[in-house]
């Protein structure tokens, strides 16, 4: 879930799909890296003043993945930036399963749903459909998300 104080500024990113996952981030002060990370290493957000973020947050996604799971592992460390940035602390690494050490369950819940509100906000989706894209695979291609992240979306069984 966004919280609402954040969904004005994000709006413009996520309309028209797909999500401007980039621009979100910048527009919250941080910068996203695809770079090499640790092996079972999707994602991480650390608090790294080097790269001149106005934040003081970057986020690194695994360059080694398909660029939607980059895309997801983007949007779900700017929601630990946004919903769970006070329990941080210097970094977080969030492995294939987008589990952290530090992080309890339901705040890796929490960054998987507001990953999935940025990235596939229910109406867009909605409306989508009504305009034609009614399969998995024509919802995946419009939104730039993976078949699982949308079949999640959607409702049917993985």
């Amino acid at each position: 879930m966004i919280p609402i104080e954040y969904q004005g500024m994000l709006a413009p990113f996520m309309e028209p799909p797909p999500t401007d996952v980039l621009g979100a981030a910048r527009a919250l002060g941080l910068a996203v890296y695809s770079t090499p990370l640790p092996a079972g290493i999707s994602g991480v957000l650390a608090r790294d003043p080097s790269y001149g973020t106005a934040s003081g947050f970057v986020i690194l996604v695994d360059e080694n993945e398909p660029v939607v799971r980059q895309r997801f592992s983007a949007a779900h460390e700017l929601g630990h930036y946004i919903l769970h940035r006070d329990s941080i602390g210097e970094r977080v690494e969030d492995n294939y399963m987008l589990r952290a050490a530090g992080m309890t369950s339901l705040q890796e819940t929490e960054a998987n749903r507001f990953a999935a509100d940025l990235l596939m906000p229910r109406e867009a989706v909605s409306l989508a459909m009504s305009e034609g894209f009614t399969t998995v695979d024509q919802l995946a291609a419009r939104f730039n998300v993976s078949r699982l992240a949308m079949g999640i979306r959607l409702g049917l069984p993985t």
